[in-house]
């Protein structure tokens, strides 16, 4: 404990709590400025199981940031490496067709965010030879890093002329991915329908149950109920800022939205550019400045004379029409954003507007084949740039690998099923409500022989856990279906469930007969063993044929002598009545039972040779063997 201190203390760190990364101005935006605001009321938290079967785009770049660890340290060396494996492999097991897009040549308008965030991403590390503040030289190399790792799991990467959002959007505005996976806002001003946005694979918090969550953002939603579209977002660029520029100075989003309700999608760009050159504007100023003129309706006359005497336009003799109010609100609020703007000579820069309508890269089909994961190279790859030991990166690859060949089962020629074989299925397994088999695999051609240091093995020992994976029954029964007939066939049969006391008590109550007497078996010539059911039969029993009511005394049937209440069962023949067949017999014997006379079953005191002990005696003495038992 005291070590683990002493290497915090190494670390600088202060506070076991967790605490986010501080982040500036220009790596926090990742896009336009305020988009993310206005557009929350239109997200939507959903499961990552939802993505199951969509096809989807990553943008490459923003997994690299958000690491916020593109510089080497000996702590944690390439996060961004350990952090893409793991969320690109939980997107194939997913079942998710994933291509991740790589950024392209930066244009000049993003050169001053790109040395910001060179600043900061780097953390002050010099770079190996000299280069420009504004190249993106180093960023390249670490997403080539990141493409190599990519390769060996046979995931598909493409690389457009420009930025990544942008083809990134431009696939989605073609059909040929149903989203992106992205935190950059960006993508909707480059023409993107649906991005997915904080994508998260935690196990931890309110979507633990889930298996990890993101948040999906629809922009024909927003459109539908907004009217905000592609050419708002650009505009929003333009006033607020974003990667591309900084915006007007102390024009806000507030300002901006009043805008937009008063202008439809399709007109907010011209009417941008008429600020320079359409005199209407200053015909507007003009009149809005004007103090003879009513702020109430708009015409000449002051407010106050208005209201005492009304207006003459209006038709009214006291007040007047107060239409314009509002009015007057949006066209002030237009020529106060216009007056800012204008500071700019540069203002509206087509540059900005052009870089987000025009269209770069031209694709028209996509190659999203899952290629077969390299597991051998994948190992020196972590083991090189993770610094993971080989059986750490074989068990945390080999399920890729596994579950590869369950989906392309056809496409492999070689009967003994791919790279490995299935040995024979485990148990079955049951995955987060998916009913599965645990699948244990063998090296049958030594594809793996020596990967793997003795050592590592030794100290690992359950060498069958290592090679065992669970996958989906449905995938085992279409790829292998002689596996799981073997495996049907030689399970074995599953256990008896151990009673519970209350089904042992109703195996006993129908073991009980109340009107059948138990067998009784011969005695032995060596062993005499009188039972009083035996007695009573014989020396009790009248000869004629009482009523059926019989008891079986049997204890045997009651179970263990400690569960027996022997108390309760006397009781209850204490408590019963004179059966009505006594009295009846007596009287036919000429004799009358007297009611005066205690018939208790216990007597008060002691009496010599009574009549039950002498007849007991006397049956037991004689020759008689038929009702005695063994």
């Amino acid at each position: 404990m005291i070590s683990f201190f002493i290497y915090l203390n190494q670390l600088n760190i202060t506070s076991l709590h967790y605490q986010p990364p501080k982040e500036s101005p220009q790596i926090r935006k990742m896009g336009i400025k305020d988009l993310w605001t206005i557009l929350a009321p239109f997200g939507e938290r959903k499961p990552l199981y939802e993505l199951q079967g969509k096809t989807v785009a990553v943008d490459l770049s923003c997994w690299v940031c958000e690491s916020q660890n593109v510089a080497e340290y000996a702590v944690q060396p390439r996060m961004y490496l350990r952090n893409l494996y793991f969320r690109a492999c939980y997107l194939l097991l997913m079942d998710v067709n994933v291509v991740f897009v790589l950024e392209g040549h930066a244009p000049e308008l993003k050169y001053k965010t790109i040395a910001a965030r060179n600043a900061l991403q780097f953390k002050g590390a010099k770079p190996k030879t000299e280069v420009k503040t504004k190249d993106r030289s180093r960023f390249n190399f670490t997403l080539k890093r990141c493409e190599e790792m990519l390769n060996l799991l046979g995931i598909a990467c493409v690389k457009g002329e420009g930025e990544a959002e942008a083809l990134c959007a431009h696939l989605n505005e073609a059909g040929l991915i149903d989203g992106i996976i992205s935190q950059d806002s960006d993508c909707f001003a480059y023409g993107a329908r649906v991005v997915y946005r904080n994508f998260s694979i935690s196990q931890q918090g309110n979507q633990a149950a889930k298996g990890g969550s993101v948040d999906v953002y629809d922009i024909s939603v927003a459109n539908e109920r907004l009217n905000f579209g592609r050419n708002k977002i650009i505009a929003l660029a333009l006033l607020c800022g974003s990667d591309y520029c900084d915006g007007v100075h102390g024009i806000g989003k507030d300002s901006v939205m009043k805008l937009f309700n008063s202008v439809n999608d399709d007109e907010i760009l011209p009417r941008l550019r008429s600020w320079r050159q359409n005199p209407i504007y200053e015909e507007l100023e003009a009149k809005i400045s004007d103090k003879n003129r009513c702020t109430s309706c708009g015409h000449f006359g002051k407010l106050q004379a208005h209201v005492k005497k009304g207006c003459i336009v209006c038709k009214t003799n006291q007040g007047c029409d107060s239409g314009f109010k509002n009015e007057r609100l949006e066209i002030k609020n237009e020529l106060n954003m216009r007056s800012k703007a204008l500071i700019d000579p540069n203002f509206p820069d087509e540059n900005l507007i052009n870089e987000f309508l025009s269209e770069k890269s031209k694709i028209s089909k996509l190659n999203l084949k899952w290629r077969r994961p390299d597991l051998v190279n994948f190992i020196k790859f972590t083991v090189k740039y993770l610094t993971w030991e080989e059986i750490y990166s074989f068990e945390k690859f080999f399920p890729i690998l596994t579950r590869w060949q369950l989906l392309h089962f056809d496409e492999i020629s070689d009967k003994t099923g791919g790279v490995v074989s299935p040995k024979f299925i485990k148990k079955r397994r049951t995955l987060k409500g998916i009913l599965s088999y645990e699948i244990v695999w063998e090296d049958k051609l030594n594809h793996f022989s020596d990967l793997i240091p003795e050592e590592q093995l030794e100290q690992f020992g359950d060498l069958e856990k290592l090679w065992s994976t669970v996958e989906p029954q449905n995938l085992v029964e279409k790829a292998f279906p002689y596996l799981v007939r073997e495996f049907e066939v030689k399970k074995p049969k599953s256990r008896k469930k151990k009673k519970s006391a209350i089904d042992e008590i109703d195996d006993l109550l129908q073991n009980i007969s109340i009107t059948t007497q138990s067998p009784v078996k011969k005695k032995t010539k060596n062993n005499h063993i009188h039972t009083l059911d035996a007695f009573l039969c014989k020396a009790s029993t009248p000869k004629k044929v009482a009523p059926d009511v019989s008891f079986d005394l049997n204890q045997s049937n009651f179970g263990d002598e400690d569960d027996l209440q022997v108390s309760e069962i006397v009781d209850d023949i204490i408590r019963r009545d004179l059966p009505t067949y006594v009295p009846q017999n007596l009287e036919k014997l000429g004799l009358k039972l007297n009611e005066n006379v205690d018939c208790s079953f216990f007597v008060s005191e002691m009496i010599e040779n009574d009549l039950f002990e002498k007849t007991f005696k006397d049956y037991f003495n004689s020759d008689t063997d038929s009702n005695t038992v063994d």
